[in-house]
């Protein structure tokens, strides 16, 4: 029997632990006709030596509910939510307290608050904090019956990236997004070494061009990175990476395969929309230092 009370900082994810955060955003998400972002699969991912999961129970059932998610060394991304009939008590600013600790102890330099766009009390909350708005991303899923076809003739060659592709990753992704190749630091031996990641290259006379990431948990596939050298770009190469990961992920059987693109990538959206992909919602990211 869960006899916990209060506030819990958790190591890692048990079962039962992630059993009762999906029945918690089941329950919010219903409330207020949500797709609260949670990140399932880094859930499922945890590292056990680190307190990245910051959990209210009241008389043994879980009510409240924060995680942040450090993809980089420069921000922590937080999202959250509290049962409804146990909101306006204090919980999320206990749980939001406890989580700013713990980044303040990890030096990091600022919070990004993810806040679905419809979602009346996170935006009321998130606004009475008052940090700076930062950008906006569309959630989309696959809608097509089938992925569009790989060209016939094309000078890509695709393959699964391993450890010793750490430096190719790392290089394309800050070259293809224009970011400091430092602040590129998620590829880790954990992140490279799990099952449930997978990470493709793509090559023109075995030198790497391209590449793509896939997470995979039990409800989805969620793809992130589509990145191509700029030197390499606009010649159709974004779109046969997206193709050829699509038709590798539905090899395994039908699932949901979804992806956030930022509302003001017009590219990349019509990208995405011209191989089948349709927005679900929309999420506001907002900065406030720490």
């Amino acid at each position: 029997m869960n006899n916990k009370q209060g506030l819990y900082v958790a190591q890692g994810l048990s079962q039962e632990e992630l059993a009762a955060i999906h029945s918690l955003a089941d329950e919010c998400n219903t409330y207020e006709q949500l797709d609260l972002k949670l990140n399932w699969s880094s859930l499922q991912a945890r590292p056990q030596d680190e307190s990245n999961d910051f959990l209210y129970y009241e008389q043994g059932k879980l009510v409240g509910y924060l995680p942040i998610f450090c993809f980089n060394s420069q921000e922590a991304e937080i999202s959250g939510m509290v049962a409804p009939a146990w909101r306006r008590r204090g919980i999320f600013t206990t749980l939001l307290s406890a989580a700013r600790k713990e980044c303040q102890r990890r030096q990091l330099p600022t919070l990004l608050f993810i806040v679905e766009n419809q979602s009346t009390s996170g935006q009321a909350f998130v606004a009475a904090l008052q940090p700076q708005y930062d950008h906006s991303e569309y959630k989309m899923a696959f809608r097509s019956s089938q992925p569009p076809e790989l060209p016939v003739s094309s000078p890509l060659q695709f393959r699964r990236a391993g450890l010793d592709d750490r430096a190719t990753l790392k290089s394309i992704t800050a070259a293809a997004f224009a970011m400091p190749e430092e602040e590129v630091d998620w590829y880790s031996n954990r992140m490279l070494n799990d099952d449930r990641r997978t990470f493709y290259l793509a090559s023109i006379d075995d030198v790497a061009v391209g590449k793509i990431d896939v997470f995979r948990n039990t409800q989805e596939a969620y793809i992130a990175g589509v990145g191509v050298l700029p030197q390499h770009q606009k010649r159709g190469y974004g779109r046969q990476i997206l193709t050829y990961a699509l038709h590798e992920i539905l090899k395994s059987g039908p699932t949901n395969i979804v992806l956030e693109v930022e509302v003001e990538n017009e590219h990349a959206l019509g990208l995405y929309t011209s191989c089948g992909f349709a927005q679900l919602s929309r999420y506001d990211y907002y900065r406030l230092p720490i």
